[in-house]
């Protein structure tokens, strides 16, 4: 298998704006399904992690201008970037994430603080994706 080359946009965009693995793995789902609304349960539900953990990345991504909040008395959430740039960033991620899960992890983890316990959580990630 041919290494890929994760682009030097992709790469700040990781760096900048997604940041911890569990951020990736939320938009990463709402990315892939797209039509539908997740309340923070069932987001942290279909990923294994706290809800506390969750609601906190989903403001996040909210405030990235990737996720809207679809339903605000249900408190229900959906993939929806503000503009093209980002939705094509996105696309562009999952695409790569999909094909170079490691390379793209190791951009989260390399310049972050605490490395080692991002790694124990992107470890237990991709166990549950194999």
């Amino acid at each position: 298998m041919a290494k890929q080359h994760i682009s030097q946009g992709l790469k700040k965009f990781i760096k900048e704006k997604i940041q911890t693995v569990l951020r990736l793995e939320v938009l990463l789902l709402l990315h892939h399904q797209q039509t539908r609304s997740f309340t923070v349960a069932e987001v942290a539900n279909e990923l294994g992690f706290e809800k506390e953990d969750v609601n906190g990345q989903l403001t996040a991504l909210e405030t990235i201008g990737v996720v809207v909040e679809s339903n605000p008395d249900k408190h229900k959430y959906r993939y929806h970037p503000v503009n093209e740039a980002l939705r094509s960033m996105v696309d562009q991620l999952a695409v790569g994430y999909s094909k170079q899960r490691v390379p793209i992890l190791s951009v989260i983890l390399a310049e972050h603080p605490d490395r080692t316990r991002l790694f124990a959580e992107a470890f237990r990630i991709i166990r549950r994706n194999d």
